[in-house]
């Protein structure tokens, strides 16, 4: 069994992990350190307690004026020629001393706590190589050995920290030199002419982060922003602190939902995600549908794939456009989806903006215009980091892979995890049962990676759950065996492209660029789009799944593809009984099924679309985002970079480390 490292109580002034340490008397771990929040001080009880910095003043005016007089201020009286003089003899006054990063402090029991002082040692926090006592805390994970703070065995010093000999390469932060091959943190890269690690142009390092010059500060969860800093990760400042909702809690300097402290994924340093359990349930092979059994909103399958849910006629029926696009967000792609709904042209018959499903994979895709297609309520699904093939991979390389992309999506693209549901697998290559095992275990609750052959003149399959077999012949030896209830599969009916006269027959694909050549004209692609469309309008009403690359919006590098797919989705707009949607959308209508003339009232595609919501509006969208560089040498590109409106993390996320905070 596998188990996530156990959080500890800490008391005022030790070190901590904020996402996994517990600061106990009221303290809050601020700059990895047990401290009191803004507001706050620690009193003689060991408690951080409020206080109001003017009564507390006056109270100890107060206090002093009805003092008794002592030995320090007391009155002399002395005769001398009759006369009686009075003199007044004061302490000496200790000038304080007041550091740039430090405040004065206050008199003796100013602030009303009641005075236990006692002369048992305080504990101190020493760094590591300091001198320590028996009873100080060592930072950095060393432990305090003849009167020093030493690295244990096995682990050596390195940027204030005790770190293992088995890492395979050191790290440097920004500034430090990297001439031996470190690699560098904190979103910097090594400049090879200084042998030092820099920042990208017009970023500065705050705190050995990189930031945008004229980017605002930025806050953590868990993190002071009494200084106005702008809260991160879905926070908001709440008295001085950058809080969750009551529906979130802070993990890995975002805001996860309340129900992952449930769930079955583990986060094991030096092992990455895990299941907090090894037991595979004994799952049951899948029959055929039994629609007696199958009965939704859980559960919809049909004899031979082709039945609309709901036993709606396909006259009575709406045809769905599913409009999803694959691999990764970056400059390449991102300008092709702004044009398509940066201006909300597109609406469906009830008034509402068209939206899209974006499958996101990571390496290369910058979490700025991630952040853009969030906030214009589009649905994000993961596509895995690597986008490696993942056929032959276990359970555990899967969970990695696609959960966590979706805790990469969550923390650098602000969507919402609880949304992240859907998953396309790398290359359209299935996984089997190991696949949907992982779906089920994570908590994904759809797939739109299976491919079906409807043919050419066939009716196309509607999406299914799990239950019980797909109806759409699957030969692949990948294909799922098992019963996954609850689970969807949205098929990607393949579509029938140009016409190959050499072999008299039409090129064939799931994915549309594959089927198109790349000579086509752009009439060519709309009477290829339309004529599948066709294939299910005037037949079975099956929903429409448009499977849309950069590859094909940009063909022949002039935009033919992006000029066929706007004259398609501008006549579908103008037609009343079609709705363009996400896959979470169209299941949501599966589950509840309405006919054409009730679609207005239907909750699935109702307005507004709340796909996700923004919990801190002040990271809506940002002009000029962070610049996160890195080294990578283990990966098949030695260095790697993305822009995010939120902080660059520590190294950059991978396999195993998808918060990018393990050094």
């Amino acid at each position: 069994m596998f188990k996530g490292i156990r959080g500890r109580s800490l008391k005022y002034g030790q070190a901590c992990d904020r996402y996994q340490d517990k600061c106990i008397n009221g303290a809050k771990c601020i700059d990895k350190i047990c401290k009191c929040s803004p507001g706050f001080l620690l009193a003689p009880n060991g408690w951080c307690e409020g206080f109001d910095l003017a009564k507390a003043i006056e109270m100890n005016k107060q206090s002093v004026e009805t003092a008794p007089p002592t030995k320090a201020n007391r009155i002399i009286q002395t005769k001398k020629q009759n006369v009686i003089t009075t003199t007044t003899t004061r302490a000496p006054v200790q000038q304080q001393v007041v550091t740039e990063n430090s405040f004065p402090t206050p008199p003796s029991n100013i602030f009303g706590f009641p005075d236990r002082r006692t002369t048992k040692p305080v504990p101190k926090v020493a760094a590591v190589g300091s001198a320590c006592r028996p009873i100080d805390i060592c930072l950095g994970e060393s432990v305090c050995t003849n009167g020093f703070c030493h690295c244990p065995k096995g682990y050596i010093r390195q940027n204030g920290q005790c770190i293992s000999t088995e890492s395979k390469h050191k790290v440097a932060k920004v500034g430090e030199t990297c001439k031996n091959g470190e690699i560098c943190a904190g979103g910097s890269i090594c400049d090879y002419d200084r042998k030092r690690c820099i920042c990208a142009a017009q970023h500065v390092a705050i705190r050995g982060i990189c930031k945008q010059k004229s980017a605002p500060a930025f806050a953590a969860p868990g993190d002071t922003c009494s200084m106005r800093e702008k809260c991160t990760g879905g926070a908001t400042c709440v008295e001085g602190m950058c809080q969750c909702d009551d529906h979130h809690f802070a993990e890995d300097g975002y805001c996860r939902p309340i129900e992952a402290r449930s769930s079955k994924v583990q986060f094991v340093n030096g092992a990455g995600l895990r299941f907090s359990s090894m037991q595979v349930p004994n799952r049951q092979r899948a029959q055929p549908c039994n629609t007696a059994e199958c009965k939704l909103p859980n559960c919809f399958c049909s004899d031979d794939g082709r039945q609309a849910p709901g036993g709606l006629r396909p006259d009575e029926t709406p045809q769905f456009v599913v409009l999803t696009f694959d691999d990764a967000v970056n400059g390449k792609t991102f300008p092709d989806y702004k044009k398509l709904f940066e201006n909300d042209v597109l609406k469906n018959p009830n008034g509402c903006d068209v939206k899209a499903t974006f499958f996101i994979s990571h390496e290369w895709t910058n979490y700025d215009a991630v952040n853009w297609l969030v906030q214009k309520n589009m649905e994000i699904a993961s596509n895995s980091i690597s986008h490696e093939s993942l056929e032959h991979e276990n359970t555990n390389r899967w969970l990695n892979e696609m959960d966590g992309q979706r805790r990469i999506l969550a923390k650098f693209g602000g969507a919402p995890e609880e949304q992240i549901v859907g998953i396309r697998s790398p290359q359209l290559a299935l996984g089997g049962d190991n696949q949907f095992e992982m779906m089920s275990g994570a908590e994904f609750l759809w797939d739109n990676s299976m491919s079906a052959n409807p043919g050419i003149h066939g009716e196309p399959f509607w999406p299914q759950t799990m239950d019980y077999q797909v109806a759409w012949d699957c030969h692949e030896e990948s294909c799922p065996k098992s019963s996954f209830p609850g689970i969807w599969t949205v098929p990607l009916n393949q579509f029938y492209g140009s016409y190959m006269r050499q072999i008299d027959s039409f090129r064939r694909s799931s994915m549309l660029r594959a089927a198109v050549d790349l000579n086509n004209t752009v009439d060519e692609l709309e009477e290829i789009i339309m004529r599948n469309f066709e294939r299910s309008y005037s037949a079975n009403r099956a929903p429409y799944v448009l499977s849309l690359n950069a590859d094909f919006l940009q063909l022949g590098g002039q935009n033919k593809g992006m000029k066929a797919v706007q004259r398609f989705l501008n006549k579908m707009s103008a037609n009343k009984d079609v709705y363009i949607v996400t896959i979470k959308q169209l299941i949501d209508w599966m589950k509840r099924p309405v006919p054409i003339n009730q679609m207005k009232a239907s909750k699935a595609v109702g307005c507004p679309i709340t796909l996700s919501f923004n919990r801190n509006p002040s990271l809506s969208t940002c002009d000029k985002p962070n610049k996160c560089l890195y080294s990578t040498p283990s990966l098949s590109s030695q260095e790697h970079q993305f822009l995010t409106c939120l902080p660059c993390p520590t190294m950059y996320p991978w396999l195993e480390n998808p918060a990018g905070g393990i050094v």
